[in-house]
């Protein structure tokens, strides 16, 4: 009877100590999102570049955001933004050496007047698409 009560003690002692771990590791991390976090009075005085001021118009700004919750967006926006373009930068190349390939087995089904017709036609693609890239960017 004593020795179940001793384990009894032992056990609550033990989930006590797991509980306020936890909730440290827990009130630490909210802690540390806070201190981290962009304020709207940062966002405004505009330590952001001039690109990064502006940002395209999402569904979320339809919804009447405070300027507080419009400061948060923001802040999510350029956080998830710059995850998206680290992304990128690994998927480009990637892709890129995929399409070449199978650009190189389109071309050997081809015959030699199509083969400069369709390169013509991917070159032509390709340099549209770089230049609405470049004015997407210079939005």
């Amino acid at each position: 009877m004593m020795a179940e009560s001793a384990l009894k003690a032992k056990l609550v002692a033990a989930s006590a100590l797991v509980f306020l771990f936890g909730s440290g590791v827990v009130v630490g991390l909210a802690w540390d999102q806070t201190v981290s976090a962009s304020t709207p009075t940062e966002t405004r005085r505009g330590e952001r570049s001039e690109r990064e001021r502006t940002r395209h118009p999402m569904t979320i700004d339809r919804v009447g955001l405070s300027a507080v919750q419009k400061a948060t967006v923001d802040s999510l926006y350029f956080f998830y933004g710059q995850r998206l373009s680290d992304l990128n930068t690994d998927f480009q190349p990637r892709f890129g050496a995929v399409m070449s390939d199978f650009r190189a087995e389109l071309r050997q089904i081809l015959t030699e007047d199509q083969r400069v017709t369709y390169d013509l036609l991917v070159l032509e693609q390709e340099a549209d698409h770089t230049s609405r890239h470049r004015n997407n960017r210079d939005r």
